[in-house]
């Protein structure tokens, strides 16, 4: 089932807390795995040297909307608020202009549903949307990446995206998962999976 499939990793709402994120980075870093970071522009603005961290450690830092509204439920306008000034606040920070969106909560971004005017901006601002394959839910109570999460991941490895080798899973920057990180690495490295850095 697993042969030749890989994981991309993707972390949202960071960078904040700062903690959480420096154990993440840490735990990545002995296990030599890169991810990307879909952060929020307010707390980027906030804590800017903990993206250049992210960034200096050869993670990708994408876009994830300034306040973390729901995109699909905005106005173009505000929209394209949300998501130009998370990329104008990035691109100061790291030198390095975002290429991917990955609207909050997922709202609006899934392939055949793109939210319209989600679309419409991210397009013009040279964004693919991004979600994600396998959802962790490690937000969830209670938090992190424990047994009752990992039975949900693997139903969602066994009877989700069939044929598909590359998989991205979606994480939260919070101290619960930063906990469990490396036995879930661990998992899915004695399941088969290899580990990619992210495309794009």
């Amino acid at each position: 089932m697993t042969e030749y499939r890989k994981i991309i990793f993707s972390f949202d709402d960071g960078p904040h807390p700062i903690k959480a994120l420096n154990d993440i980075c840490t735990v990545l870093r002995k296990s030599a795995i890169k991810a990307e970071f879909y952060v929020r522009g307010d707390e980027a603005e906030k804590y800017r040297d903990a993206v250049r961290m992210i960034a200096g450690q050869g993670h990708k830092v994408q876009n994830h909307s300034w306040s973390h509204p729901n995109l699909a439920k905005a106005s173009e306008d505000e929209v394209r608020s949300q998501l130009e000034r998370t990329q104008k606040i990035i691109k100061e920070i790291t030198g390095v202009m975002p290429t991917k969106v990955r609207p909050p909560y997922g709202a609006g971004g899934w392939p055949k549903k793109y939210d319209p005017e989600l679309l419409k901006v991210a397009q013009s601002l040279s964004l693919s949307i991004h979600n994600w394959d396998i959802d962790t839910e490690d937000w969830k109570t209670p938090k992190g990446i424990g047994p009752t999460k990992i039975e949900n991941i693997e139903k969602q490895l066994k009877f989700r995206n069939k044929g598909k080798r590359m998989l991205n899973v979606l994480m939260h920057v919070q101290n619960e998962t930063a906990r469990d990180l490396p036995d879930f690495i661990k998992y899915l490295k004695e399941s088969g999976f290899t580990f990619s850095a992210p495309l794009g």
